[in-house]
């Protein structure tokens, strides 16, 4: 798996999140289990400890004679010992009675903290050593005379224990019941725990793994199959259109590199054919010309009538190398836009005035209605009159006899510019490419000046738009107001 792809970022950050909540699960959960196993055997331990508490303070009289004749720091408690072995057995099972995972034991101390040792060989209770290591830890404490929780470590083994002081529950001079355990067993049940724990978790993030890995892999498909459709554009192969289902996040996407692959082949279509006309349009004056000077030179052609058509057939050049040059011009970034507050109404009298003489010269007509009120737009006038210009041209190339020029607001910041001519309009499977750069209508020039129109009146913030009318073509320019 490569690094930097989707597929592996959403495999990381999967990976990340399943051990990030492992290690949470596995400290909250063994938290949670301490904490509610040192409550339950601290409840256990005083339920234990009540029991043996009961037992002792019921049968005790019977057994231990307190002797205050002896010294204080010596045990004063004598005992018979014909009882005793029957004493302890009924402490013992005081505590194995109540139901425990527990294995709990206890040590009876007098008042002097000194213990009340069993005078019966035999029996099963502790290990001495350890109980005077137990006794030992107790003494440390310094209050004794409430009820207390101890936690402690002997031998490396934690126990915990549960001090209840009895003193004043009797007068035969038990002082202490210490109910004990050890917490070998709950780290042994809690070790076993966590292993079920983490063994489960293992296999869950094994799965969580197989399962990233397979979501992570059907959702970076569909950008593998836009990467071969992107790299065959880019082989200039734009007829194949993406089918691929997608995830809806993607759809629109995906739609716009199909219109984008659609504009491109038009484009490019546009392109060749361009070329072609182009070609077509160079050669012809190209030959016109070469034809009436070598009539010239060989003194076979009427010399004013050659240089005429020499230069117009120049002039006609000129005007088609210099459109093309201007609408390259204009898609350049250097291209600077002059902009500057405008008198609108004196801004179209002026295109108008401007193409009079040749709309004469074909006879026709130029009608210009204009507004009533002066509006000002924000326009670069030499760039925006050439569009004007443009539009009109085309116009009187297809008029029988009039262009109408007429003006109104259509919206509180929009002025609209509607042009049209009386001739036969477009053909309605040219309509939609007219503002098309390189594209030449069946009776058309070069193909670039409503290219050129549309690029500059864009730059304005403004909108073009063409369709055909009972009359013949309409134009609409829509133009922000200063």
């Amino acid at each position: 798996m490569k690094i930097n792809t989707i597929k592996w970022r959403i495999f990381k950050y999967n990976l990340i999140i399943i051990i990030t909540l492992i290690m949470l699960v596995a400290i909250i959960f063994n938290l949670a289990i301490r904490v509610y196993i040192e409550k339950d055997i601290i409840g256990q331990l005083n339920k234990i400890a009540t029991h043996a508490e009961d037992t002792a303070l019921k049968r005790g009289p019977e057994i231990f004679i307190f002797n205050k004749e002896i010294p204080q720091d010596l045990p004063r408690i004598k005992v018979r010992t014909n009882d005793v072995f029957r004493f302890y057995f009924m402490l013992d099972r005081s505590l194995r009675e109540p139901l425990s995972v527990l294995n709990a034991d206890y040590i009876l101390m007098d008042n002097n903290k000194l213990i009340i040792n069993l005078p019966v060989e035999g029996f099963a209770g502790a290990d001495s050593g350890l109980i005077s290591k137990i006794a030992d830890e107790i003494n440390k404490s310094k209050d004794l005379n409430e009820e207390n929780y101890m936690n402690f470590h002997i031998t490396g083994t934690e126990y915990i224990a549960i001090v209840k002081p009895v003193a004043q529950k009797n007068d035969f001079g038990l002082g202490w019941i210490v109910v004990y355990s050890s917490l070998q067993k709950v780290n042994q049940l809690q070790l076993a725990i966590n292993l079920i724990l983490f063994a489960i978790l293992l296999l869950s993030a094994f799965i969580i793994v197989i399962f990233s890995s397979v979501i992570a892999k059907k959702i970076s498909e569909p950008f593998t199959t836009l990467n071969q459709h992107i790299r065959a554009i880019a082989e200039r192969n734009f007829g194949t259109k993406i089918i691929t289902p997608v995830y809806d996040e993607l759809s629109e996407f995906v739609s716009n590199i199909n219109v984008m692959s659609e504009k491109l082949e038009i484009y490019d279509k546009a392109q060749k054919t361009f070329l072609q006309n182009a070609s077509h349009e160079f050669r012809t004056p190209i030959m016109s010309i070469q034809s009436y000077a070598e009539g010239i030179k060989y003194n076979v052609a009427d010399t004013n009538e050659a240089a005429g058509i020499i230069i117009e057939e120049s002039k006609r050049l000129t005007q088609l190398v210099e459109n093309l040059l201007y609408l390259s011009r204009l898609d350049a970034i250097e291209e600077s836009y002059y902009f500057a507050t405008l008198d609108y109404n004196e801004l179209l009298r002026s295109c108008a005035e401007r193409m009079d003489m040749i709309a004469g010269c074909k006879n026709l007509k130029i009608d210009i209605l204009e507004l009533e009120e002066n509006i000002s737009i924000i326009a670069d006038e030499e760039k925006l009159s050439r569009a004007i210009n443009n539009i009109l041209n085309n116009c009187m190339r297809y008029a029988r006899n009039t262009i109408k020029i007429k003006s109104e607001i259509i919206e509180e910041k929009t002025i609209r510019v509607t042009i049209s001519d009386d001739g036969p309009g477009f053909e309605s499977n040219e309509l939609p490419n007219i503002f098309n750069r390189f594209f030449k209508g069946s009776k058309g020039n070069f193909g670039l000046g409503l290219a050129i129109s549309k690029n500059v009146i864009e730059k304005h913030n403004g909108k073009i738009t063409a369709e055909n009318s009972e009359t013949g073509a309409v134009f609409y320019i829509d133009l922000p107001i200063a």
